[in-house]
């Protein structure tokens, strides 16, 4: 690959900073249930995304609706009871504001090989900013071990915007984060089978399979090394989005925004919805959950 500094592409003049207005008709965090709740983590990971979920939720409170989604969306189980989820959306409450959704989920499942547990938050942006998306999602197996997958997702093509690589990766600062986790004896690279998936990450994509052992347990792994990492990128994430570091998109640009956005959801979201949650949870359940995404619910 020829390196981004050499590409005789010309890079388009900055686009303005985006400062997102706050809307009069802002819902009051105390009249709001939490996004979600995680009964099924462990002490250490549930204040993690319990207190990720907390800080999204109060920095982004003024520009979401109160979630609408059905109650049996939030709380769904399969006819035997072996697995359980949970679906919760809340929507961006005016389209002077940057936040489509927010959709934080988390399914609990007994297979035959043990417990798979799957825990997910995802922001997703409008078209008033190209600011990356945010993507966390925690994949354990067992006691022992968890996949973390946490990214900024480009919302442009990397070689041909090598500006937005720059503004959004290199000066974000995002790849040390990456480095701290990938530089630890008990981490390795995880590799999606997803061909999607691995085409659709940032080069800074924290993608790592964790593994305890006697030395240390995986809660100090998670409290000690993972969170604060976890912690910085969404940090990041909410910078861009509310500190004026994000950029606002030019008429010209917001189509071809959107069209990748639509891809993002449709084979990103639904599709992965539609391929698992049938033979786990049944087609009913299915149904309910992916209409209620559809609807932005």
């Amino acid at each position: 690959m020829v390196p981004l500094h050499l590409s005789v592409i010309s890079s388009p003049p900055p686009l303005k900073p985006f400062v997102p207005t706050i809307t009069a008709k802002c819902t009051s965090m105390a009249q709001q249930e939490p996004l979600l709740k995680f009964p099924h983590l462990s002490s250490s990971g549930e204040k993690l995304m319990e207190g990720l979920l907390s800080t999204v939720e109060s920095r982004l409170g003024p520009y979401l609706n109160p979630s609408f989604t059905p109650s049996d969306v939030r709380s769904f189980r399969n006819q035997n009871g072996s697995s359980q989820g949970s679906v919760n959306i809340r929507g961006g409450n005016n389209t002077r504001t940057m936040i489509d959704f927010i959709l934080g989920s988390w399914i609990h499942c007994k297979m035959p090989h043990g417990i798979l547990n799957i825990f997910t938050l995802v922001g997703m942006l409008n078209t008033r900013t190209d600011t990356p998306h945010l993507l966390l999602e925690v994949i354990q197996t067992g006691p022992s071990s968890l996949v973390l997958v946490l990214d900024l997702l480009p919302r442009k093509d990397l070689v041909l915007h090598s500006d937005y690589l720059k503004h959004y990766y290199e000066d974000a600062g995002l790849d040390p984060l990456r480095q701290q986790l990938e530089k630890k004896p008990f981490s390795k690279p995880y590799i999606s089978s997803s061909l999607y998936i691995r085409s659709v990450v940032s080069p800074t994509a924290i993608l790592f399979q964790i593994n305890s052992d006697s030395q240390m347990s995986m809660d100090e792994i998670v409290g000690g090394d993972v969170e604060p990492v976890v912690k910085q990128v969404v940090e990041t994430w909410l910078r861009l989005c509310l500190e004026g570091t994000g950029r606002e998109l030019e008429e010209s640009d917001r189509e071809r925004i959107l069209r990748r956005d639509n891809v993002i959801k449709t084979i990103g979201i639904e599709v992965d919805l539609l391929s698992n949650m049938p033979r786990l949870f049944g087609p009913d359940v299915t149904a309910r959950v992916v209409d209620a995404f559809r609807k932005g619910v």
